[in-house]
């Protein structure tokens, strides 16, 4: 799967935990941030469904402010 580039800021003690986790488990940062990453995105369904819908909703909202300034 291709990798995006991403900036983000972090406290200094976090990238010390980050670096310290990472040297023991042999991966890199950004291995380790991806598998954090995708081990605590495990909502339930109704969390899941409820993102859905707000990420839907705000797409439609974008739109339609779109559409009145054309």
């Amino acid at each position: 799967m291709p990798k995006k580039i991403v900036s983000f800021a972090l406290s200094e003690k976090s990238i010390e935990q980050i670096d310290k986790i990472s040297k023991a488990l042999g991966m890199n940062r950004s291995e380790l941030i991806e598998l954090l990453v995708n081990k605590g995105f495990h909502f339930s369904e109704e969390v899941e469904t409820n993102v859905n819908k707000i990420s839907e909703l705000q797409e439609k909202t974008k739109e339609k402010i779109q559409k009145r300034r054309d």
